[in-house]
């Protein structure tokens, strides 16, 4: 049997330049979930030592019906978020760094206690943790030659489940008032709108989302801590965007937020 540091070396090498992961060699490919976050966890500490880090949060994946469609996976997936991924509101984003870059329309959220790493935990005690909800958009990456269900899902889950970048914009003061279930977000590209989605598309709550990633870290161990920014899901699918394109993502209540692909 491979070793496990024969499957986070690979990766790890192929995440530092930036290059697509479709030839994973089938002797490389995790066994299974638990064995996937392992391999995740350990390309993160790669990454973290060569200068990507910290780890500043979690994202969250195939939270919606329409996402499980796109990708044939049942279920939701999480993986960390990096310091080094985080553009500010109005970036140029280099789409030469992407195999193929994909916008995400997400709610965005930043914890003000520790959830998780013990008993069960619903929305409701997601959401008494939570101390900022921020508009954000998730910058994304195919690096898995299109055919996912042949790739599988171990393999995405040790790749950081398509994550690759995250912009958030301004802090929401009154979320609080807010529904957030009934709220509309639209991704827009030269001012055309291209995906529009509820935030009940993810999980049936951006709140249940937020559960379910505390919970998923409980059986790894592990727990969500204070300062943790969580990108809950989209809404519901990711643009898939083109170079020269000026993309804004806009959330009913909570603001927008812009980038240009250069």
């Amino acid at each position: 049997m491979t070793a496990l540091i024969d499957k986070i070396d690979w990766l790890a090498t192929r995440r530092l330049a930036d290059d697509d992961v479709a030839d994973l060699p089938a002797a490389l490919k995790p066994a299974d979930d638990a064995e996937a976050y392992q391999i995740q966890a350990g390309v993160a500490e790669r990454l973290i030592a060569a200068g990507r880090g910290p780890q500043v949060g979690w994202k969250i994946g195939v939270t919606t019906p329409q996402m499980r469609a796109h990708l044939g996976i049942e279920a939701p997936i999480g993986g960390a978020v990096l310091a080094a991924g985080r553009r500010e509101p109005g970036a140029a984003v280099a789409t030469a760094d992407f195999t193929r870059i994909g916008i995400e329309c997400e709610i965005a959220m930043v914890l003000g206690q520790p959830l998780g790493g013990g008993a069960p935990v619903n929305r409701h005690d997601a959401e008494a943790v939570v101390a900022m909800i921020h508009p954000a958009i998730e910058l994304v990456d195919d690096r898995y030659g299109g055919d996912y269900p042949a790739f599988g899902v171990p393999g995405i889950i040790a790749d950081f489940c398509f994550h690759a970048g995250f912009v958030l914009g301004a802090p929401v003061p009154d979320w609080r008032d807010l529904d957030l279930a009934t709220l509309a977000g639209v991704t827009r590209a030269d001012g055309a709108e291209r995906v529009r989605g509820l935030g009940a598309d993810v999980q049936g709550h951006p709140m249940a989302s937020l559960a379910w990633l505390a919970n998923q870290l409980t059986t790894l161990g592990r727990r969500l801590e204070p300062g943790d920014i969580v990108l809950t899901g989209s809404l519901p699918l990711p643009y898939w965007a083109q170079p020269g394109e000026a993309i804004e993502i806009e959330i009913e209540r909570l603001g927008r937020v812009a980038v240009s692909l250069a």
